[in-house]
């Protein structure tokens, strides 16, 4: 990590070994920007799909450039907040979020009540079906995480 002072006085922060994840526009001035440890394999956020190697054990997949989302191979009609909920915990598997942790990195513009993930959550697990609602772990006092089936 480097600190360094520009000619205009502002300050820039650069992270080495860091990749975007997801980009979010606050205002026409502002980003909010999540940012991860490179993979060894190319970052779903470049491939618009998980890494090879994870898609074919996993049952759900993500393509972010498409924004479309198949549940054992069968593509599924995801509204845009519910879509990006779950692309972040499928791209970020097995770690535990706090609710605000994900409305952070989901909604960052949002003013809702930390319980919005909940129903969220409910909407999408309703989604997925009983053999995959699962796949959406409680983690008690804490929030979500995403379990892929070992």
């Amino acid at each position: 990590m480097a600190v360094d002072r520009l000619p205009d006085g502002k300050w820039q922060l650069t992270l080495h070994d860091l990749e975007p994840v997801a980009v979010h526009r606050l205002t026409s001035d502002k980003l909010h920007i999540i940012l991860a440890p490179p993979c060894a394999q190319p970052s779903a956020a470049d491939t618009g799909a998980h890494p090879v190697g994870t898609a074919a054990a996993d049952p759900i997949q993500i393509d972010t450039a498409a924004r479309t989302v198949a549940i054992d191979g069968r593509q599924i009609d995801v509204p845009r907040l519910e879509f990006d909920l779950l692309a972040h915990l499928v791209l970020n598997p097995r770690r535990a979020f706090t609710r605000q942790q994900l409305m952070a990195a989901v909604w960052p513009d949002c003013r809702s009540s930390d319980r919005t993930v909940d129903v969220h959550v409910a909407r999408l697990r309703r989604r997925l079906g009983p053999g995959r609602r699962k796949l959406i772990s409680t983690v008690f006092g804490v929030g979500y995480k995403y379990l892929p089936t070992p």
